[in-house]
Formats: structure tokens, C-alpha cells, sequence
């Protein structure tokens, strides 16, 4: 069994879809009330628990023996925030797959850890790679940049709006790499000897600049590449200016300025050698990552997919958590 935490974030739901795909066991750790249903189609099983709460984090890992770790908060909320989740949750996790003997764990963090920047988004993640490091545990860290759906989204915004802000050094030199490719490389980095207790910058096989990435993204979808320039500094003015609003949207400023200045560029043949992959070429990972949208977003696929309170989703330990407790889905249809 294999327990994925995020598994409805961006990154996780292609880690579980590539298990999945292969027919491995999958438990996906979800919180009452998020969406998990859109993976009811992968046949994964879930546990309902919240990493910020130990004793669901210590049942959810009965029998489990593997973790890929692909949680993380975008942008906070109250009770939700990096510290919280990414570096206190992160302990939480790992503590308890070392009590359960779990064999082997796969954290997914950030090129831009190595930054030497105090930003909660990223100190919070070298926190969780230096818990797991300590935890005893058999583990590899994997260090991505940004996503070829990072782009993507950029591109959206031109689609939608004519324009759009492009934050970060345009210059800054990355290797963009699709999540589905990073999801083969967690799963590749579960069995590798050569990745054991092993920390690895990972990418896409191109490396380019944020501009160019930009632009490619833009030009093989058949849009310009009309944008205004948000360098660091600004996003950092814009920080300041909204740290008074609360953290949630400062931090998320502050994290960008680095994300998007931060050099991340690997070898791209190297990664193809070291996971045994085949890797994306940018542009066709460009294309597919622009049309992909969340299921959320097709008016068909939540009454399609959903998984409605009549359904009986999977539950570890019978009796653990109540009926009435269960997240609720939208209403049935009544045409």
C-alpha cells in the first residue's frame, strides 16, 4: 500500500493517477471537505485525516508501506499554513511512518529551498527535508522547479484578460517539468538503490529561460506573448503593501519573488538516465498542460464523478469516524 498525501492538489492527483495506472494500492490521506471525488475514477482508496491532526495521521498508516509526499499549501489560510502543514504536518507524517515501519518515503520539495531566503513558503519545506532526513527513515527528496502548468496558467490569463504579469527574472534560467513526469519520477525513486537517503534537484529535459518559457508556452497555443514585467523587487513592494491585509497574500508575494528568480536548470538528459524515464519535450508537455483543466471546471464531471453521501467512499477502521462526519457531495440530480 502506498499513501499519498496532496493527493488532491495539482501535483498529487498525477501521482495518483500514475499508480494507479499500473495498478498499485493507493490510500489518499483527504480532508473532510475536500475534493476528492474527482480521483473516485482511479479507484484509490482514501482515509479522511488532516496531517495537522496525529492520530488520523498514525491510522491512515496502517499497512502502509510506502509514502509519497506531495502536500503543500499555495496560498494560507487560517490554520492552514506553511508552518503548519508543510514543516509541523510534514514531522507529523514522517514520525508516524517510522513507528509503522513504513520502507520508504518520497517528499516532493523545491528547487528553491536552497535559496537563502527566509520565506514560510520554502523554510518551511527545508524544515520537513531536515525532519525526514533525521526521521531514520528511508527517504528521497526530490527538488523540482517550476511546472510546465506554471506557464500554463500565465497563458490562460493572456487568453482571458489580453495580458498578464510575468513575475520573477526574466532571464532566470529553469527547466520546466510537466507534474506527470515528476509524478514517474516519485514513483521511480520508491525503488531505485541509487536514490536511497538522496536529495536531487529534478526537471524537464529543456532548459530555458522564464521568458522563454513564456513565450513558447504562449506561441504553441496560438497566443501572444503580451505581458507586463514583475520583477522581484516588486513582487517584494507588493508584499510589503499587503502584509497589513494579513500574511496570506504577502507570503504568497514573497514566495513567487523567489520561486520565479531562483536558477533551477538540470540536465535534462540526466534525469532521463538517473529515473529511467522518458522525459516531456517542453513543447508538447506545453500543449497538453494548456488544454488540461480541472474537472471541477467541466459542468458535466462533478455529477459524473462526485461522490454523493448515498455512495459508501472507503474507510480504514470501521467505527473511527461517523457517518454524519463523512464530507457531503452536491445534491443529487433531479431531472
Amino acid at each position: 500500500m502506498i499513501l499519498v498525501t496532496g493527493a488532491t492538489g495539482r501535483l498529487g492527483t498525477q501521482v495518483v493517477r500514475v499508480l494507479r495506472s499500473i495498478g498499485l494500492d493507493v490510500r489518499c490521506l483527504v480532508r473532510k471537505g475536500s475534493e476528492y471525488f474527482w480521483l473516485n475514477d482511479t479507484g484509490a482508496a482514501y482515509f479522511f485525516g488532516d496531517l495537522r491532526d496525529q492520530a488520523s495521521v498514525e491510522r491512515a498508516m496502517n499497512g502502509v508501506r510506502h509514502v509519497i509526499a506531495a502536500h503543500g499549501v499555495r496560498v494560507e489560510r487560517t490554520g492552514n499554513d506553511h508552518r503548519a502543514v508543510n514543516a509541523g504536518g510534514s514531522a507529523t507524517l514522517f514520525a508516524a511512518a517510522r513507528s509503522r515501519g513504513v520502507e520508504h518515503v518520497v517528499y516532493i520539495s523545491c528547487a528553491a529551498v536552497e535559496a537563502d531566503d527566509d520565506v514560510p513558503a520554502l523554510s518551511s519545506k527545508r524544515a520537513a527535508e531536515t525532519a525526514l532526513a533525521s526521521s531514520g527513515l528511508s527517504y528521497t527528496v526530490l527538488r523540482p522547479g517550476l511546472f510546465v502548468q506554471n506557464f500554463a496558467d500565465l497563458a490562460r490569463r493572456v487568453e482571458t484578460n489580453g495580458n498578464v504579469f510575468l513575475p520573477g527574472s526574466p532571464r532566470t534560467s529553469v527547466s520546466p517539468i510537466h507534474t506527470r513526469d515528476l509524478a514517474l519520477m516519485a514513483l521511480a525513486s520508491l525503488e531505485l538503490p541509487a536514490l536511497k537517503n538522496a536529495t536531487v534537484r529534478v526537471g524537464g529535459p529543456e532548459s530555458m529561460t522564464i521568458q522563454e518559457a513564456f513565450s513558447r508556452m504562449c506561441q504553441v497555443n496560438g497566443l501572444p506573448a503580451a505581458h507586463w514585467p514583475l520583477p522581484p523587487s516588486g513582487l517584494r513592494a507588493l508584499a510589503a503593501v499587503a502584509r497589513p491585509l494579513g500574511r496570506r497574500w504577502s507570503n504568497h508575494a514573497r514566495a513567487l519573488a523567489v520561486l520565479y528568480s531562483h536558477s533551477s536548470a538540470v540536465d535534462g538528459a540526466s534525469m532521463a538516465t538517473t529515473f529511467g524515464i522518458p522525459l516531456t519535450p517542453y513543447d508538447d508537455a506545453a500543449r497538453t498542460a494548456f488544454v488540461e483543466r480541472h474537472q471541477s471546471e467541466d459542468p458535466t464531471a462533478r455529477e459524473e464523478k462526485v461522490v454523493h453521501r448515498q455512495f459508501t467512499a472507503t474507510i480504514y477502521e470501521p467505527g473511527v469516524i461517523k457517518w454524519d462526519d463523512l464530507p457531503s457531495g452536491p445534491p443529487p440530480r433531479r431531472d
